[in-house]
């Protein structure tokens, strides 16, 4: 069903920026122990699935998101898995979604709507899978964080992060979803979903199994003097460099980065905030020793730091 591939593409909330980071938001049920009963199909407590809709069809019913008891920790965990239905002829995506989704498999459409509340803005989706796909297929899992407009009512893009993988994973694994900002303002929605097959194609039998989601947090970690105002942080494993902002008043702030040889290899566009943070990636440079430079007011903060190693 190739529509479905655009259940994914329908998170896409934008990339990079500057944001600020407070309190820390908890996935509801994302350790997928508490599941409601309906007729003829389970779904996850505070998740939706296309299950209501494919298992009203008579006869040729499927459910395509069920309890499992191979799990990372706890009871229970989300398995996913790509199905055929009979009737209509369609080939339907394993599919979770913490927003409301409505399925019509007669005109092949769907419509997503709503989320679950954010009160921050996390740096990662994190959490555990098993994969077992069947002929070349991709799985995906994203979160997008919005803010709804209080006039228009339209939700607004802030941040988009996914993990996606071809390759058969047997044990449960940890997987982590960098998470990009295109703004600084804060969101207060989030989506998180899940699909066993992400791509035009889609191959019966394929099987994503989920666990013990979280988000993360680099608050606090630093390895440069509060006091100035700025403090550092450095994401080996995504190859990014975060600077966080936290001034008394509203300042202008700009990043530079330099290589050892003292050429200006980074000028990020200056900044007005009081909080927040910038961040950047660093997995294109060459391996070396680079000097961050921040400005704001009459302080400038260096700090220096080996990258690509």
């Amino acid at each position: 069903m190739k529509k479905y591939l655009l259940l994914f593409s329908a998170l896409y909330f934008g990339l990079s920026g500057v944001q600020s980071i407070k309190g820390q938001t908890v996935i509801p049920n994302a350790d997928f122990e508490n599941w409601v009963t309906h007729s003829g199909y389970e779904d996850p407590q505070g998740w939706d699935t296309p299950n209501e809709e494919a298992s009203a069809i008579p006869f040729f019913g499927v459910t395509v998101v069920s309890k499992s008891t191979d799990h990372q920790s706890g009871t229970y965990s989300a398995k996913l898995e790509t199905k055929h239905m009979s009737l209509p002829p369609t080939d339907i995506p394993g599919f979770m979604t913490l927003g409301n989704l409505t399925v019509n498999f007669t005109s092949q459409s769907y419509v997503i709507t709503g989320g679950a509340p954010v009160i921050d803005m996390p740096t990662h989706l994190k959490g555990y899978y098993k994969y077992l796909p069947v002929g070349g297929d991709s799985c995906v899992i994203g979160i997008g964080l919005f803010k709804t407009n209080p006039v228009t009512g339209v939700a607004d893009s802030i941040g988009f992060g996914y993990f996606s993988t071809k390759a058969t994973v047997m044990d449960w694994t940890p997987f982590s979803a960098w998470i990009d900002y295109d703004t600084i303002v804060q969101p207060d929605t989030m989506n998180i979903i899940a699909l066993s097959t992400a791509q035009e194609v889609m191959n019966p039998g394929t099987t994503l199994y989920v666990d013990d989601l979280w988000l993360d947090y680099t608050v606090g970690i630093n390895n440069s003097d509060p006091r100035t105002g700025v403090q550092f942080y450095q994401d080996k494993e995504s190859q990014r460099l975060l600077i966080f902002f936290d001034f008394p008043s509203p300042r202008n702030a700009s990043v530079q980065l330099f290589d050892m040889m003292g050429r200006k290899v980074l000028d990020l566009p200056a900044i007005t905030l009081q909080e927040g943070r910038q961040v950047f990636s660093y997995s294109g440079f060459k391996p070396g020793i680079y000097i961050v430079q921040v400005i704001h007011g009459d302080t400038k903060v260096t700090k220096k730091y080996f990258f690509n190693q």
